[in-house]
């Protein structure tokens, strides 16, 4: 049975819900430079990053993530052409989640602050442990022992598994982010 989890941002603008739905999510932590820059650029690391630099996901299906109030507050960047969608909020600059380009592609990448729990024991319930912490060499300060200094090729497998049981259940939509094939607003490219 899937857990709701309420999503809010930081100054409760944007709200919306999540289904976090057993075996269709991974939840990981990502310690990349370009997850450290997007936080730069909304200048909003401190409230957003942990202390080596990495940002906690919640990777899943767009059409488990559903945002209830706040739409005309949701923004769009992509660090360079043919990089990811990273939504954002505009009222608080805070990282909404990341997307593909396309809305064809089943995958949402989920800011897990925005997720609102009573408790870390309540979120380890719903979400487990983390099970890959990613690009460790990016990190701030001395790397993490349980990162992988890159992507852990061992972890393509499950992601490719999760992307083919995305795109046969058609779980790509509905998605919040797309009108159809076009983003919900315009997607400004930084470099």
């Amino acid at each position: 049975m899937p857990e709701v989890v309420n999503l809010k941002c930081l100054c409760g603008t944007v709200k919306g819900k999540i289904n976090v739905v057993t075996g269709s999510f991974f939840h990981v932590h990502c310690l990349c430079c370009d997850c450290q820059s997007f936080t730069s650029h909304l200048n909003n690391k401190e409230k957003i990053l942990d202390e080596h630099g990495g940002s906690e996901l919640l990777q899943t299906y767009p059409a488990f993530m559903e945002i209830t109030e706040g739409q005309d507050k949701i923004a769009c960047v992509q660090l360079r052409n043919k990089g990811l969608y990273r939504w954002h909020t505009t009222c608080c600059n805070m990282p909404l989640a990341n997307t593909m380009s396309s809305s064809k592609v089943p995958f949402v990448g989920v800011s897990v602050k925005l997720m609102q729990f009573d408790n870390e024991q309540e979120k380890m319930e719903i979400l487990g442990p983390v099970t890959m912490k990613a690009f460790g060499k990016y990190s701030i300060g001395e790397m993490p022992k349980d990162a992988h200094p890159k992507f852990p090729i061992s972890y393509m497998p499950k992601i490719l598994g999760f992307m083919l049981k995305g795109m046969f259940k058609k779980k790509n939509n509905p998605s919040h982010f797309f009108n159809g094939n076009k983003p919900i607003t315009k997607v400004n490219v930084l470099s």
